[in-house]
């Protein structure tokens, strides 16, 4: 009895040792991923605080000798940076909510009503996502041109809008349709119209699935370069990235300083977004897989 008491408790330690060692492994590697994709961050945040002369030095410091704010100071000072700031918040804040609000009909007309027209639209709009930036870029320039919207924010919008809609309707096709249509239909029972219904019973339901394609949408258009590129050409409706890129090369000193500085301000309000709506992206990633599923 003693015999087989023993053996049992010398099992049960050993899987315990392989289960610590396992949780030991997975944080080790889960902190060499942070530590590689977060050291150029962290360089980047330490060199936005060093004196002009000091990025060139060789070998390069890792901690400034002499912390300075100059670089910040300069960068809106000397640029337009709030100008393509705005430029940029304009942009991406409207495509997201373009996104948001025409996906989310279609996604929810897709879902709802089993017609092969929609059936069809739903594959195709899956198709369109699949091509690249680049192949859209000359038709959309030509209608934009037409429309008498070239080099404006509001050719932008719809760019980008263009480009992440497909998207939007895929994921929220399948978080709108494990929504069961059973609750539209008492609130409909109890007065509501369809629209009344989507508004109070459905849209709160998929929160989460419309924060992470919003997310996406958001950071897409904050990032785009291409479209910034080809359909704007003047100095007030330049973007941050459009108006960072034409900084390099031009006084390789000083204008390093300012990058680095302007790189900072881009970074921080997207980090901190994602860290504030962290739990429901994830959550709705997680979700709309399953029920994509």
């Amino acid at each position: 009895m003693s015999f087989a008491a023993s053996t049992g408790a010398e099992q049960r330690s050993m899987i315990d040792v392989h289960h610590l060692a396992g949780r030991i492994m997975v944080y080790l590697l889960a902190f060499t991923a942070a530590s590689v994709m977060g050291f150029p961050l962290v360089w980047m945040l330490i060199c936005s605080f060093k004196p002009p002369a000091e990025l060139i030095m060789s070998p390069p410091t890792f901690l400034p000798h002499e912390w300075t704010l100059a670089n910040y100071r300069d960068l809106f000072v000397q640029t337009r940076f709030m100008s393509y700031f705005a430029n940029s918040l304009i942009v991406a804040s409207g495509s997201t909510a373009f996104s948001l609000v025409i996906g989310g009909l279609g996604a929810y007309s897709v879902s709802r009503f089993n017609i092969r027209a929609t059936r069809l639209f739903s594959r195709f709009s899956l198709i369109a996502y699949m091509l690249p930036e680049v192949l859209l870029v000359i038709p959309l320039y030509f209608f934009l041109v037409k429309a008498g919207l070239a080099d404006t924010l509001l050719a932008l919008i719809i760019a980008n809008t263009a480009f992440t809609l497909p998207l939007t309707i895929w994921f929220m096709r399948a978080y709108f349709a494990a929504i069961p249509v059973t609750l539209e239909e008492s609130a409909m029972i109890d007065g509501c119209t369809r629209l009344q219904a989507l508004w109070k019973v459905v849209v709160p339901l998929a929160v989460p699935g419309l924060i992470s394609v919003g997310v996406f949408a958001f950071n897409s258009a904050w990032n785009d370069f291409l479209f910034a590129l080809v359909f704007t050409s003047s100095e007030r409706n330049k973007t941050l990235p459009l108006g960072l890129s034409t900084w390099i090369g031009q006084d390789y000193i000083y204008s390093w300083g300012m990058l680095l500085a302007a790189a900072v301000l881009i970074t921080l309000p997207v980090l901190a977004f994602y860290l504030l709506v962290q739990r429901k992206l994830i959550a709705g990633l997680a979700e709309g897989g399953v029920k994509g599923g």
